[in-house]
C-alpha cells in the first residue's frame, strides 16, 4: 500500500518544471489577456475599458513584426478606428480647451501626450487597406491642431494641457502631431505653427551646457530632453552648427552604461550624469537621437540585451530589469528600441523567455518511478539470494 501511495504522489504531483516560452509567446498571451472584444482597443490590467495608451502600445508591435498586413489582421481594425474616433472630444465647441484633444478613453480628460498617442494609433491604422469600412471612419484633424495649438505658451513652448507649463517633451510630441496632421494636408508644420521662431529660441534656452533641460528653469540636463530637443528642432528644420550637435550627441552617448554594479542594466542609458538610474524610457530617447544623428551603430551592442531584460515575467515590459511585473505601455518603447536595433524584430522575440521555467532534459516523475522500480528489483533479488 505504501509503494502504491508514492507512485500515486508521483504521478499527481504539480510537476516543477513547464514548457518554455519565447519572448513572443509570453507577450502574445500577455496581449490575448488585455483584448477589449467588443471595443477593439486594449486595455491596462486585463479588465475595464479600452485605453488610448495601451491600443497604442499593441498596435504597434502587431505592426513592426507584420500582424497587420494579413487579411483579416490580427484585430479588428474597423472597431479599433472607431475606438479611436470616440475618444477625441467633439463636445462643447471651439470655445471649449479639450475640443479637439484625444483623452486616454471615452470622455476622459485630453493632453498633449494621449492625443499624440491618438493620432499615432490612427496613423498606423489607416495605413492598412483593404479594410471594409475603415475609409468612412475618421477624425477631426482641424479641431485636433486647434487643440494642440492651445497648448502653446507664450513662451514658444508646448505645455501637455491647456495651461500648463512648457516642457520639451510635450513640445515634441505636439510638434509631431502636428507634421503627422501636416503630411495629410497641403500645409506644412511651419505654417500651422502659431510662433516658430518663439518655439525655437525656447528650446534653445533650454540648453545647459553640451545638452538640455525639460525647460529653461529646470535644474539639470537629461538624455530625454535632450533627444526631445534634437528631434523638435529637426522637424523643425533648425538643428544648430555641427559641431553643438557632435558635442549634444556624445554627452549622450555617455549617458550608456557599459559597467554598472548590476549586470542586467549593462548597454542601457540613464538619464543624467552619475545618476544610476539606467531605464527603458532614456534608452527609447537616446536611441532615437542616435537614430535621427545616422549613430546608431555606434551604440554598445549590449544596448539589446538591455532592451530584453527589461521584460518582465508576465510577458510585458517594465521601465528596468529585475520586475515581476510588466506593463502594456512600455512595450511600444521597447518594440521602437529593438525596431531600431534589429533588422529582423522576430530574431530576439523567438528565443526562450527567461522568465519561464525550462523543460528539464528527464521529467522527474518518470525518474522516480524508474529508480523505485530500480530500488525494488534489487531488494527483490536480494532477497531471493539470501533464501
Amino acid at each position: 500500500m505504501i509503494a502504491v501511495a508514492i507512485l500515486a504522489m508521483a504521478f499527481t504531483a504539480i510537476p516543477t518544471a513547464a514548457n518554455p516560452a519565447t519572448r513572443f509567446e509570453s507577450l502574445n498571451t500577455y496581449l490575448t489577456d488585455r483584448y477589449d472584444t467588443a471595443e477593439g482597443g486594449y486595455n491596462l490590467d486585463g479588465k475595464g475599458t479600452s485605453r488610448i495608451e495601451a491600443t497604442y502600445s499593441a498596435a504597434l508591435l502587431w505592426d513592426v513584426i507584420g500582424y497587420l498586413d494579413a487579411r483579416p489582421p490580427i484585430v479588428d481594425l474597423l472597431k479599433m478606428a472607431n475606438f479611436t474616433q470616440k475618444v477625441q472630444w467633439d463636445t462643447g465647441g471651439e470655445t471649449n480647451e479639450r475640443y479637439g484633444g484625444f483623452g486616454s478613453f471615452i470622455a476622459g480628460l485630453v493632453s498633449v501626450e494621449t492625443t499624440h498617442k491618438a493620432i499615432s494609433l490612427w496613423k498606423i491604422i489607416t495605413a492598412q487597406s483593404g479594410i471594409p469600412g475603415l475609409d468612412d471612419v475618421e477624425i477631426n484633424s482641424t479641431a485636433a491642431l486647434m487643440f494642440i495649438n492651445r497648448t502653446q505658451t507664450t513662451s514658444g513652448g508646448f505645455s501637455n494641457e491647456v495651461g500648463g507649463n512648457a516642457d520639451i517633451v510635450s513640445t515634441y510630441l505636439a510638434l509631431e502631431v502636428i507634421e503627422i496632421l501636416a503630411s495629410e494636408t497641403p500645409w506644412t508644420l511651419d505654417s500651422l505653427l502659431l510662433n516658430t521662431t518663439a518655439t525655437i529660441t525656447w528650446i534653445m534656452n533650454c540648453r545647459e551646457g553640451d545638452a538640455y533641460k525639460l525647460s529653461p528653469e529646470s535644474t539639470t540636463a537629461g538624455v530625454t530632453p535632450s533627444a526631445a530637443a534634437l528631434l523638435s528642432l529637426s522637424l523643425l528644420d533648425a538643428l544648430p552648427v555641427a559641431s553643438v550637435i557632435q558635442a549634444t550627441k556624445a554627452w549622450i552617448m555617455d549617458r550608456q552604461d557599459l559597467d554598472p554594479d548590476i549586470i542586467e542594466l549593462t548597454g542601457g542609458f540613464e538619464e543624467g550624469a552619475l545618476t544610476n538610474d539606467t531605464n527603458l524610457l532614456s534608452t527609447y530617447y537616446a536611441l532615437k537621437a542616435m537614430d535621427l544623428l545616422n549613430a546608431i551603430e555606434e551604440v554598445n551592442e549590449t544596448v539589446t540585451q538591455f532592451v530584453l531584460n527589461c521584460q518582465s515575467s508576465n510577458g510585458a515590459w517594465a521601465n528596468a530589469p529585475g520586475f515581476e511585473v510588466g506593463y502594456i505601455q512600455f512595450i511600444a518603447n521597447a518594440m521602437q528600441c529593438l525596431t531600431l536595433l534589429e533588422e529582423n524584430h522576430l530574431t530576439v522575440l523567438l528565443l526562450e523567455h527567461p522568465g519561464t521555467p525550462s523543460v528539464p532534459l528527464i521529467d522527474w516523475r518518470l525518474l522516480f518511478v524508474v529508480l523505485f522500480i530500480i530500488a525494488a528489483m534489487i531488494v527483490g533479488f536480494v532477497a531471493l539470494r539470501l533464501d
